[in-house]
């Protein structure tokens, strides 16, 4: 198996953390701000898996929070499941 992490156009190959499932790299930007981070992982049989997360790189102190937890709450990221809607009446999507 083989995976590669993309950052800024640079990729660089991961390697497996011993007895797990976790893969890991290290990688360098020189530019800050929100930016794409690829994985693509080639398994035994030829089969390659890839996904695409924004991450936010740099001082993210600035950043204003604002104090309820809904007011902070991620938008919708259909391409990752998150339709940006709650379930139910409480944040758990219980329905008391």
């Amino acid at each position: 198996m083989k995976a590669t992490a993309t950052l800024d156009g640079v990729a660089v190959p991961m390697k497996r953390v011993q007895d797990s499932h976790v893969w890991e790299a290290s990688l360098t930007t020189s530019r800050e701000g929100v930016q794409s981070l690829l994985v693509s992982v080639d398994d035994e049989r030829g089969n390659v898996a890839t996904d695409e997360i924004r991450v936010a790189i740099g001082d993210r102190t600035e950043q204003e929070r604002v104090g309820r937890d809904q007011d902070n709450a991620l938008e919708a990221w259909p391409e990752h499941g998150l339709l940006g809607t709650q379930l139910g009446p409480n944040k758990n999507g219980k329905r008391w």
